[in-house]
């Protein structure tokens, strides 16, 4: 599987397939229709390709603008996939919902704040799951520290410390299994180092089940002597005494 490009017009041209399959079984008289969704996505593409082709500065649009634009595109993204589901069209919703992970990783480069990363974090765990190249798992890891450095302070915040599913958490998860299969020891101890201090619980029990499967998985050596490390300056049996 390859990792996509960040580019506008390669994400428009994906979208503008995948909702003509929606729009064509689309029977409901709801607004807004996947039509008018379709669109409005294409449209903002448009808007913020000719943007980056700008080259005069006062010509192009400001922060707030991009920043608006960005939250709009995905929550447009978001409905799109909702309708698929509703659908049937299951394999279209996962395919639109996974559009959103590129688009992120875009708008963090245009400095825009992410305020929305339900939808991201759950192409992240696909795309996770379906990529065993060791290069392509580190540009993924590189994509999502774009992302963790563009979110809001709401979600990093972790105020909602309760909540399973709260995206915060699974984002942090995911990237430091993405970062052990890497292979990479530097990879991981940035993102063993950031779980640790952000999710110091959840990362007693991620090290404990991490160096149970080490075995199943074969890890290398030196990956493994990094799993030992932290999982004996963390696993819950040591942060207990």
């Amino acid at each position: 599987m390859n990792i996509e490009a960040i580019s506008l017009s390669l994400l428009g041209d994906a979208f503008e397939e995948l909702s003509e399959a929606v729009c064509e079984n689309w029977e409901g008289n709801d607004e807004p229709s996947p039509v008018l969704i379709s669109k409005a996505m294409l449209q903002l593409l448009e808007v913020l390709e000719q943007n980056e082709a700008e080259s005069s500065p006062q010509n192009r649009l400001n922060s707030e603008e991009i920043d608006e634009l960005g939250e709009y595109g995905l929550t447009l993204l978001q409905e799109m996939s909702a309708i698929a589901y509703d659908l049937g069209l299951n394999d279209s919703a996962e395919q639109i919902e996974d559009l959103t992970f590129p688009f992120a990783v875009w708008l963090s480069r245009h400095n825009v704040e992410l305020r929305k990363i339900d939808p991201l974090v759950n192409s992240l765990t696909r795309k996770a799951s379906m990529i065993s190249e060791p290069h392509l798992l580190k540009q993924l890891f590189s994509y999502v520290n774009e992302i963790i450095d563009s979110l809001s302070p709401s979600i990093s915040q972790d105020l909602e410390k309760t909540d399973q599913d709260r995206p915060w958490r699974i984002l942090l998860i995911n990237r430091a299994l993405i970062a052990a299969r890497t292979h990479d020891t530097e990879l991981m101890k940035i993102a063993f180092d950031m779980l640790a201090e952000s999710l110091p619980e959840e990362a007693s029990r991620f090290f404990e089940e991490i160096v149970e499967q080490m075995h199943i998985v074969n890890y290398p050596d030196h990956v493994r002597e990094v799993l030992q490390h932290y999982f004996l300056m963390h696993g819950t049996s040591h942060t207990l005494h």
